[in-house]
């Protein structure tokens, strides 16, 4: 994440995407993951863990639709393992993510991908890594690093959640920019 912040602090920020989703899609997912984490940071700096909650449930949609709206694009996260159904990944991403896990099994870093949209247009794809013992306070394990107040917040604000069990430098999804067919 901290590269990412990096990354940002360097990259223009521009109301229209680049052409080539694989230069303009880097910079709008860095952009979008500062906000969050940032978001993030506070909320755990003011509330605990559980101030974290409402950040992903409320804020993190909002945050990847604004991004989006002011590039042009359609940005979401997507994982086999979701805590908000939403963000379950359909048959396309499921195989993105599986290149990714079996880059990170080889010891290899997931390489970004952009594939073909059935719009005609461009979808970027860049992984989520768990890259803080922060996110394990949510992700990790429920009986060692998720609280009992915490584990009790996620199952009243998400019955279903299926994003636990994580250690640091796992995959946790991805990032998918959809651009348009121009």
């Amino acid at each position: 994440m901290k590269r990412l912040v990096l990354l940002l602090a360097i990259l223009p920020c521009h109301a229209e995407p680049a052409a080539d989703p694989a230069t303009a899609g880097p910079k709008i997912v860095a952009e979008a993951s500062a906000k969050l984490l940032a978001e993030l940071t506070a909320a755990i700096a003011k509330d605990g863990p559980q101030g974290a909650i409402a950040v992903c449930s409320e804020r993190a949609p909002q945050i990847a639709a604004e991004t989006g709206k002011a590039h042009g694009v359609t940005l979401r996260r997507a994982t086999t393992k979701p805590r908000n159904p939403k963000n379950a990944a359909d048959a396309i991403k499921r195989k993105t993510l599986e290149t990714f896990a079996a880059a990170i099994e080889a010891k290899q870093p997931p390489q970004p991908q952009v594939i073909a949209a059935e719009n005609g247009g461009k979808v970027f794809h860049a992984p989520i890594l768990l890259a803080s013992p922060l996110c394990l306070q949510c992700h990790g394990n429920p009986e060692r690093d998720i609280t009992p107040a915490t584990r009790e917040a996620l199952r009243k604000a998400y019955p279903a959640d299926q994003a636990t069990g994580y250690t640091v430098g796992q995959l946790r999804g991805l990032w998918s920019v959809n651009f348009p067919n121009r």
